[in-house]
């Protein structure tokens, strides 16, 4: 797909815009250099140009540069656009061919290179505010999940969590799997702590008026009793989890995973108090002490 921007000095734009392009033109050449450094000094200007510049044409063509720097470049250089992916979130919303990027971003997590697959799946998670629906990105989350490969996993997890917390559909769909991984014997202890958060995202907080809608249509019910049984599903396995895993850092990320999954639930509120005022009372760490009073 070949798509032509009109150039900022088309049509005789004032002089922001046209020092804008001319900007825009000298990364430009320094992305298309067969030297890796000054493709990488090239990328890496690109945030400071957004915040001089945040015109959502300079910033669409700046982004589709970037990821065919990302298709067809090295892991280095796909390393640099994820940070300014990252860097950049607040200007992602000004890209206007997000399924032109995206095509061109994920292409590469059909490599045989596992590094490779997991800065796609971290560049991925990274933008998913824009994408948060797409099912073909929620796939490849859930196939490398399973992969072993941990620098891959790892990578998943993270795009599990940036996903999760954009859409609702994958949170829930992924409980299963994510409640299968943290129970499983084989999965590492520092992973655990990273996916015991996701879970809090099975719960979406809903408004009063969305509330009343549902209560409205008979079909919706079923969603909320869904949703209502797999909240109740998280809130068991990280219940029991508590007194398996009694180091410091899994106690402190399951009471505040189990806190905001209460305080979107509603229901689990009085249940959720009491344990937090039992681990006052009967846990004696400091650190733990200060998670719990900042929970209530």
């Amino acid at each position: 797909m070949s798509v032509r921007f009109r150039s900022f000095s088309d049509g005789g734009l004032g002089e922001p815009e046209q020092d804008a392009n001319s900007a825009l033109t000298e990364l430009d050449k320094g992305l298309r250099s067969g030297r890796v450094g000054e493709q990488c000094e090239a990328i890496v200007r690109f945030p400071p140009l957004f915040e001089k510049y945040p015109f959502p044409i300079l910033i669409n063509s700046s982004f589709l540069k970037l990821a065919d720097v990302f298709r067809v470049g090295n892991n280095f250089l796909r390393l640099w656009v994820l940070r300014v992916c990252q860097q950049s979130e607040k200007h992602l919303d000004k890209i206007l061919n997000v399924d032109e990027f995206v095509r061109r971003v994920f292409s590469v997590i059909h490599s045989n290179d596992p590094v490779a697959r997991a800065l796609t799946l971290r560049t991925l998670g990274s933008v998913a505010g824009i994408i948060p629906e797409r099912q073909q990105v929620h796939h490849s989350i859930r196939r490398s999940l399973d992969s072993h490969d941990t620098v891959e996993v790892e990578a998943a997890v993270y795009a599990a969590m940036q996903f999760a917390a954009q859409s609702k559909s994958f949170a829930v769909s992924m409980c299963n799997k994510i409640s299968h991984m943290i129970q499983g014997l084989a999965t590492p202890a520092h992973m655990k702590l990273q996916l015991i958060p996701i879970l809090q995202h099975t719960h979406h907080r809903r408004s009063r008026s969305v509330m009343v809608h549902m209560l409205q249509n008979r079909n919706q019910l079923q969603h909320m009793h869904h949703d209502t049984s797999t909240a109740a599903m998280v809130r068991q396995l990280c219940t029991d989890l508590l007194p398996k895993y009694p180091a410091q850092d899994f106690v402190l990320v399951t009471l505040r995973t189990l806190t905001q999954l209460a305080s979107a639930t509603l229901v689990e509120i009085p249940n959720q108090v009491e344990l937090l005022l039992d681990y006052l009372v009967n846990d004696p760490r400091r650190e733990v002490q200060c998670c719990v009073l900042q929970c209530l």
